[in-house]
């Protein structure tokens, strides 16, 4: 009777014992990474990038078509703590939109960035009254605003030049709100579905050593002369299966002639950058969220 109870104990403590080394590597592994980490997910034929910042602060770029932005989250979002601090919608098509109506759903959101440009879709009308409902504050995108984003990480808009909220726009992709993401000596630049891309070269620093491609790579964007202006190293095209030829052969001859590295979201695991404020480098996915906190 004494020695089951002694290997009672003996179970008991060795189970706690391995229950505090997991929770101490949990509490590491939990802790900001002192890194700016850029990761493009894989959510189809649309567009999402969380932003992690040295800090800590979660930034979400847009959210893809459907739900699986949800999956791709709890890659890289612990289960306790899912809260996005800002989220941006480059433009109100549905590729972009729909995932972020899924995230104001379930999750706390603590500030909004947008173009508010009008746009009579029932999804976006349902992003709205969600915004309103959860009474999110909202800023309107503004020609050379700057957005502080923690630290040295600073968010540049480069486009709209006006404001557009409640306009109506004949393409609405040309209401994409253009910025430059630079912390350091790092920088990456979004286009969302920017086509009038050629306007900004002259006007604007461009260079970056990431570049999203312009509208999945399609042929209405990235042209040579705006990508010669941007530089990249690296060129994220953000796409799935799709009817639309995206990215188009013309967009890939231009960026390897650039010498630029092409990538595809629609890879396994996304595509995953860090910076340390001097340069960009590819990162695998952290296995570790990968496996235990892929349940939205």
């Amino acid at each position: 009777m004494i020695s089951n109870s002694k290997k009672i104990i003996r179970v008991f403590y060795g189970g706690l014992a391995a229950g505090l080394v997991f929770l101490a590597g949990f509490l590491f592994f939990s802790l900001p990474s002192g890194r700016l980490e850029l990761h493009f997910l894989n959510v189809g034929q649309g567009d999402a990038l969380l932003i992690q910042t040295p800090e800590g602060y979660n930034i979400l770029v847009d959210g893809g078509p459907d739900n699986a932005v949800l999956y791709e989250l709890g890659k890289y979002l612990p289960f306790y703590n899912r809260q996005i601090d800002l989220m941006v919608l480059t433009h109100p098509h549905a590729d972009h939109l729909a995932g972020l109506v899924e995230i104001l759903k379930r999750h706390q959101v603590n500030k909004i960035l947008t173009t508010g440009v009008f746009y009579g879709s029932a999804e976006y009308e349902k992003w709205l009254a969600l915004i309103k409902e959860k009474n999110i504050p909202v800023e309107i995108a503004n020609h050379q605003g700057i957005m502080p984003l923690g630290g040295q990480v600073h968010f540049f808009i480069l486009f709209p030049e006006i404001s557009l909220e409640n306009k109506k726009i004949k393409n609405v992709n040309n209401a994409s709100i253009v910025g430059k993401l630079i912390y350091g000596k790092s920088s990456a630049l979004l286009s969302g579905d920017f086509e009038d891309e050629e306007e900004l070269v002259g006007k604007v620093d461009l260079t970056a050593q990431i570049l999203k491609a312009g509208h999945h790579g399609s042929d209405n964007a990235n042209s040579r002369k705006f990508l010669a202006a941007v530089g990249p190293k690296y060129a994220v095209i953000s796409v799935g299966e799709n009817k639309y030829g995206h990215p188009n052969q013309k967009t890939v001859e231009n960026f390897e002639a650039l010498g630029a590295k092409i990538l595809r979201t629609d890879q396994p695991g996304g595509i995953n950058f860090v910076s340390d404020g001097q340069k960009f480098s590819l990162s695998p996915v952290n296995p570790y969220w990968a496996w235990l906190f892929s349940a939205p």
